[in-house]
């Protein structure tokens, strides 16, 4: 399988800032967490759209996903504002297998990490 992984943000857009911390930062360090635990497995193939601190668009990232063949897009962003907690999203009218996999990556991410769950959207 293999999954791509987009630290959201980077290079000029900072995302959003707080407590002196930068989301770009921490999607960026997110991002190569999941990264290396998930080579660890046999017959997955990880990629990122950014190992650095780095300006792309959203067509960018997309672009590059589609252009290596990507099973499975995670994009990581830490929202500010509208209370705490954790959400899941995926592309409208979407359907399976994409709202399996979230209903399944949802889930034991709740499990794994105590947090208010604020729904799949």
């Amino acid at each position: 399988m293999k999954i791509f992984i987009d630290p959201g943000h980077g290079g000029t857009d900072s995302g959003a800032i707080g407590n002196g911390l930068q989301e770009k930062d921490l999607t960026l360090s997110i991002s190569k967490k999941i990264r290396d635990l998930l080579s660890q497995y046999e017959n997955a193939q990880i990629n990122l759209s950014r190992d650095s601190d780095q300006t792309l668009e959203l067509t960018q990232r997309t672009d590059m996903a589609n252009a290596w063949g990507a099973d499975f897009l995670l994009s990581v962003h830490i929202n500010s504002g509208g209370g705490t907690g954790f959400e899941s999203y995926v592309y409208p009218r979407i359907g399976a297998p994409t709202t399996t996999y979230q209903n399944i990556i949802h889930d034991e991410i709740l499990a794994q990490i105590d947090l208010i769950g604020r729904g799949k959207k």
